[in-house]
């Protein structure tokens, strides 16, 4: 079983970096870049993501536009300024690998807001 990874993304070229190397374990980044004027996605593809540009016509269109692109038989989504932990990341690859896994699965968020810059 393969994971796909996407990324919805705008002008995030000081966060995609981060974002999309926490996901460098599955075996397939999408970045659904929505036509960003920064670096954005050189920075993704820089790390192997495939940056698919898809106007922007809402949140839905654009998930949905971003899973049209991805070819695993899992999807794992994410927005820029999000990451994928290491226990996330073991615990999805333990129920990709389990034949007996359910069809759907909820991650659980930490939200940090207004951290202290160091």
């Amino acid at each position: 079983m393969k994971v796909s990874a996407y990324v919805i993304a705008y002008n995030e070229e000081e966060k995609i970096r981060d974002c999309v190397q926490t996901l460098l374990w599955a075996d397939e980044i999408i970045v659904a870049d929505s036509g960003s004027t920064d670096r954005t996605a050189k920075w993704a593809e820089a790390l192997g993501a495939k940056v698919v540009q898809v106007p922007f016509n809402g949140f839905g269109d654009l998930r949905n536009q971003a899973i049209s692109h991805c070819t695993g038989d899992w999807i794992f989504s994410l927005d820029s300024d999000e990451r994928c932990t290491a226990e996330a990341r073991d615990e999805i690859v333990e129920i990709v690998n389990n034949a007996e896994s359910l069809d759907i699965y909820l991650v659980p968020r930490r939200n940090i807001f207004f951290r202290a810059l160091d």
